[in-house]
């Protein structure tokens, strides 16, 4: 007979638990919550650039590809906090450049048209 008061008093417990939960979920979405749309697709390739180019485990010469670009990471600034990026161009729009080889002639020996 105990285990089954047991058992009912837990199930009491679980259910005002729930009640609980789901009543504090209404009252902050009702409630003073700010809600946010998701960001657009330009805003959210700006936060990912500035993630990127922030990033602690970057080391000197890697690449970061940004919504503005190519930049090559040089180091930590002279203040020891900011990071200095300097601006590599686009390879691909190198590639296509007349008279250059290595458009014609790639070392993986594809043919670009």
């Amino acid at each position: 007979m105990a285990s089954i008061f047991a058992w009912d008093v837990m199930r009491k417990c679980l259910l005002a638990l729930l009640a609980l939960t789901l009543g504090a979920e209404a009252f902050a979405q009702d409630h003073g919550r700010i809600k946010r749309p998701p960001p657009s697709p330009a805003e959210a390739e700006r936060i990912a650039s500035e993630m990127a180019m922030n990033d602690t485990l970057l080391q000197k010469g890697d690449i970061v590809v940004t919504d503005r670009g190519f930049f090559l990471f040089r180091g930590l600034a002279s203040d020891g906090v900011t990071n200095e990026f300097a601006r590599v161009p686009d390879p691909a729009l190198q590639a296509r450049q007349p008279g250059n080889l290595t458009a014609k002639y790639r070392s993986d020996s594809r043919r670009q048209n």
